[in-house]
Order: C-alpha cells, then structure tokens, then sequence
C-alpha cells in the first residue's frame, strides 16, 4: 500500500538538475502541506504547466486563482514502475 501523505526520496539521477527544498521541511497530511516561507520559495511555480522529467519525489508550487496554493510532487504509483502519481495538498504557511 502507497501512503499518499508521504513525500518519496527524489533517488532519480535526473533529480540532481532539480532544485527544491528537502522534504523534510515539509508536514503533509490528507488535505494540508505545511512549511515555512522560505521552504514555499524554494519551490519551483509551475502555474500553467506540469514540469517534464517525471520522477518520484519531484515537487512544485502551483496556483489556479491566484491566492490559493498548492503544494505537488509527482509520488509513486500502484501501477509499477516507470509510473508516478501526481499529488498535491494546500500551502499552509507556519
């Protein structure tokens, strides 16, 4: 079984030309993503588009209205390997 509130290591070698905040900086459960100012910065804003190089792990910011916004990162999948989920929770700044 898959937990849906973990963020899984970004292991992939494509990951080292990703920059992003450790996850670990980050609290995420069923509905909320919570960090801090400066962990939200250090996400990449991928509001109108999803970013290629689809790996687990992988995270972004996104918003659709312009207020609200939302934490994503591309986790593992039930369907095997070469397959990821794309989650996302709601930003809570602390």
């Amino acid at each position: 079984m898959i937990d849906e509130n973990v963020i899984p290591p970004m292991i992939d070698p494509l990951g080292k030309y990703w920059r992003q905040p450790d996850s670990s900086l980050i609290g995420v459960d069923e509905a909320n993503a919570l960090m801090d100012e400066t962990t939200f910065r250090g996400l990449l804003n991928y509001s109108t588009s999803i970013p290629s190089g689809v790996y687990p792990g992988k995270m972004w910011r996104r918003t659709e209205d312009g207020q609200r916004w939302l934490l994503c990162w591309y986790g593992l999948s039930g369907k095997g390997d070469g397959f990821c989920s794309i989650n996302n929770r709601e930003i809570l700044i602390a």
